[in-house]
């Protein structure tokens, strides 16, 4: 009966800190984000292929690109790479703050998912 309850307390325990950790994960801190794969680039617009559907997003001289801790450029903006966008909550115009570069999925490198 022991033994049930620490199983009992320990799935208790595994469940609360998954909630904090999604609560942090979820903190806006100001920002909308654009999470998808880049479906393409027309000037200083990104289209962005969202689980939601496409979602346009405009770049200035101010939007900061980066891939991991380095700098990155507009021209990294490939179709396929994946990205995180900041967007100040009240961009009208949905300027992006910050473009976080990932990889490319397999689909656009020419390989295949496994």
């Amino acid at each position: 009966m022991l033994k049930r309850l620490n199983i009992i307390g320990n799935r208790m325990l595994s469940v609360a800190l998954a909630i904090a950790f999604a609560a942090a994960l979820l903190a806006h801190g100001g920002f909308d984000h654009v999470i998808g794969t880049v479906a393409g680039v027309s000037g200083n617009v990104v289209t962005v292929k969202t689980s939601k559907g496409d979602v346009d997003v405009r770049l200035d001289d101010k939007t900061e690109i980066s891939r991991g801790d380095r700098k990155a450029a507009t021209s990294d903006l490939k179709p396929g790479v994946r990205v995180v966008i900041d967007i100040p909550e009240d961009s009208k115009d949905r300027v992006a703050h910050s473009v976080k570069l990932g990889t490319a999925s397999a689909a656009s490198r020419g390989g295949h998912k496994k």
